[in-house]
C-alpha cells in the first residue's frame, strides 16, 4: 500500500516566515569586529580581547602589559579518552596565568572547541581571559561570561555583547576575584 501526503504552503505561512526573518534583531554596537577572529588561531582571540578592552573601556593595553602569552589547543591522548579521565571543562587557565600579572596561560580542549559555534568560542575565550587578566572567579549567573559553562548553542551575538560589556566594566552581580598567595 502506498500513501501519499501533500503539504502545501499557503500565502499566510510564507508571510509569517518573512515576518520572522524581518524580526531578527539588529546587532548591538561594538567597537571590534567579532568575525575577525581566525577560529583555529587562538591568538586572534587574545588580540581581539586586547582591542576590545582598549576601545570599550579606554584601556589598559593588556597586549603591552602581558609579555608572556600562551593560548594553545590541548589534544587529549587516546589513553585519556579511553580511560574516561578527561577535563570536564572546555578551557582552562593556570596558576601562572591568574597569579602573575604579566602572564596569560590558557589551554583549550580541541575536541570541545570543534563542537562550538562562533559565539560559544568567543564566550569561552573571554571567560578564560577573565580568569587570567581580571582574576575573576566563576559567577553564579548563567548570563555572565564567568558562568562556569559555555552557553547553549542558541546564544545570540547580542547576548555575548551584553555579557561582555558587563564583564569589561566589572559590573556583574557577585563579581569575585581569585585570591593568590603572597608570591613575594
Amino acid at each position: 500500500m502506498l500513501f501519499s501526503v501533500w503539504v502545501g504552503c499557503s500565502k499566510n505561512e510564507s508571510e509569517a516566515e518573512e515576518e520572522i526573518v524581518a524580526a531578527e534583531e539588529e546587532q548591538l554596537p561594538s567597537c571590534v569586529d567579532y568575525s575577525s577572529v581566525v577560529q583555529d588561531d587562538l591568538m586572534t582571540y587574545w588580540n581581539l580581547f586586547v582591542e576590545d578592552v582598549k576601545c570599550s573601556r579606554g584601556g589598559p593595553d593588556y597586549g603591552a602589559s602581558h609579555n608572556a602569552v600562551s593560548v594553545r589547543f590541548v589534544v587529549l591522548t587516546p589513553q585519556q579518552q579511553a580511560s574516561g579521565v578527561t577535563p570536564d571543562h572546555a578551557g582552562f587557565s593556570t596558576f601562572n596565568g591568574y597569579c602573575f600579572s604579566d602572564i596569560v596561560d590558557i589551554g583549550v580542549i580541541k575536541d570541545f572547541w570543534e563542537d562550538y559555534n562562533e559565539i560559544q568560542k568567543l564566550w569561552l575565550m573571554y571567560h578564560e581571559f577573565g580568569h587570567d587578566v581580571y582574576r575573576y572567579e566563576h559567577s553564579s549567573d548563567p548570563s555572565d561570561i564567568m558562568w562556569p559553562s559555555v552557553p547553549r548553542s542558541d546564544v545570540k551575538i547580542n547576548d555575548f555583547i551584553e555579557a561582555k560589556n558587563r564583564f569589561i566594566r566589572r559590573d556583574f552581580e557577585g563579581v569575585r576575584y581569585i585570591q593568590c598567595p603572597d608570591l613575594d
